[in-house]
């Protein structure tokens, strides 16, 4: 039986060059290409896919969008497609449910390969030799410590400061107001000793973070 894909990027060319790619195997089949988070979960809910393969730079979107709101959902298994090699993006990703991670740079045989690997079970996880499941679970050891002084909601800014986001896009991605957003970057720093973004970026590298 046929591995049913849908394909998720904000560049109508690469979509359009990809589903080509991805058609010349006869046991891929793909559903849909969609250029937005909204036309993703619908294919998604109408379409039910085996794999989603996600870019997680969409126009005015994120592919972390798309994540998030299948954490509630019987979603497919998710492979990132990015350009971007951007640590922080990568292990967000996986955090947030990625199964497979590809490069774009990659040859187009590795996609092919994490895609049958991911809808059989397995994880393709593993970017510039770097085991990102393991440097999660290293993310994780330090958070576990951080709980100690932070509540839930100052890990998540924190995890999001981590990502060099701007206060406007932390508000947005938390869906509280950037008033909010700043009175708990304010309890970030003071429970952690630091006095700003910068010294913050230091002490995670220094926790293992």
């Amino acid at each position: 039986m046929a591995i049913k894909l849908v394909l998720v990027d904000d560049h109508q060319v690469l979509l359009d060059g990809l589903e080509q790619l991805l058609r010349l195997e006869a046991d891929f089949k793909v559903m849909a290409t969609c250029g937005t988070v909204v036309a993703a979960i619908r294919a998604v809910d109408t379409l039910r896919p085996d794999v989603l393969i996600l870019d997680l730079r969409l126009h005015h979107e994120t592919g972390f969008s798309v994540l998030e709101q299948l954490a509630s959902r019987k979603s497919p298994a998710v492979v990132v497609l990015t350009a971007s090699d951007n640590e922080e993006d990568l292990l967000e990703a996986v955090r947030l449910g990625a199964r497979g991670v590809v490069l774009k740079a990659m040859a187009p045989r590795t996609l092919e390969r994490c895609i049958r690997t991911v809808h059989s079970g397995g994880d393709w996880l593993t970017v510039d030799g770097q085991d990102l499941s393991a440097r999660l679970a290293q993310r994780h050891l330090a958070e576990r410590r951080m709980a100690e002084r932070l509540t839930s909601r100052e890990l998540e800014v924190m995890r999001l400061l981590a990502s060099q986001l701007e206060n406007e896009e932390i508000a947005r991605r938390l869906g509280v107001s950037p008033g909010t957003v700043k009175i708990h970057i304010h309890h970030v720093y003071m429970k952690l000793g630091v006095s700003g973004r910068q010294e913050l970026q230091n002490y995670l590298k220094k926790t293992g973070y």
